[in-house]
C-alpha cells in the first residue's frame, strides 16, 4: 500500500512534468528535465514511473478526472434525468473550450496527444462511463429513462461523445461544433425518453 509520502512524491513529479509538458511539449521534455524540476534525482522518478509516458498519460488522467468531477460539482440540484446528463454534457462542453483556447495560443508542435494512442483513450472513456452509469440508474429508477441496458446506453454515450476531443474543437469553427454538441444532446436524450 502506497504511503503518504509516496503519494506527495508522485503529486511533486505530476506537477513538475505538467509544467513541462505545458511549456515545451511531450517530446522536447525528457525525465532528467522532470527531475531537475521536481527536485528528485532521475532514479526516484523511475522508482514511481517507468517512462515519461506513463508520467504524461497519468497527468492526463488526472486533467480529465478533475474536469469531469468538476463539471459533476456544478450540476445543479433537483435536475430530471435527461436535465442532469445534458448539463452534465454542455459542462464537460465548455471547460474543454476553456483548455482549447489555452491550447489554440500554443505552437502546433506543443499540441502533442499520449503516445500510448488507444490505452490512455480507453481510460478516458472509462472514467467519463463511470460518471455517466449513476445518471442513467437514477433516470430508469424514477422512470425519466427507458432504456433497456444501462451497461450498454452508457458505452453507447461514450462512444457517441469521443468526437468531443481536443483535435476536433481546434480545427471546427465554435458556431458549428456548438450546434452539432447540441445536436448530439437532443439525439441522445430523445432516445433516452422515448417509450420503447
Amino acid at each position: 500500500m502506497a504511503s503518504a509520502s509516496d503519494f506527495d512524491k508522485r503529486a511533486r513529479i505530476k506537477n513538475a512534468a505538467r509544467a513541462l509538458f505545458f511549456q515545451f511539449g511531450f517530446s522536447k521534455t525528457s525525465m532528467e528535465d522532470i527531475a531537475r524540476q521536481s527536485g528528485f534525482a532521475k532514479p526516484t522518478l523511475y522508482y514511481y514511473y517507468t517512462n515519461k509516458e506513463a508520467i504524461f498519460d497519468d497527468v492526463v488522467i488526472e486533467e480529465a478526472q478533475l474536469l469531469m468531477d468538476t463539471a459533476e460539482a456544478e450540476l445543479p440540484p433537483n435536475l430530471t434525468a435527461p436535465e442532469e446528463i445534458a448539463t452534465f454534457f454542455r459542462l464537460i462542453y465548455a471547460k474543454l473550450k476553456q483548455h482549447v483556447e489555452k491550447v489554440n495560443q500554443l505552437p502546433d508542435y506543443l499540441c502533442e496527444h499520449s503516445p500510448h494512442g488507444h490505452p490512455i483513450i480507453q481510460k478516458l472513456n472509462d472514467l467519463f462511463e463511470e460518471k455517466l452509469t449513476p445518471m442513467l440508474h437514477r433516470g430508469v429508477t424514477k422512470d425519466e429513462l427507458h432504456i433497456k441496458d444501462i451497461a450498454v446506453t452508457a458505452k453507447t454515450l461514450v462512444f457517441m461523445s469521443e468526437f468531443l476531443n481536443l483535435d476536433w474543437m481546434r480545427f471546427y469553427e465554435e458556431e458549428l461544433r456548438d450546434e452539432i454538441v447540441e445536436t448530439m444532446i437532443h439525439t441522445m436524450i430523445n432516445g433516452m425518453t422515448r417509450r420503447q
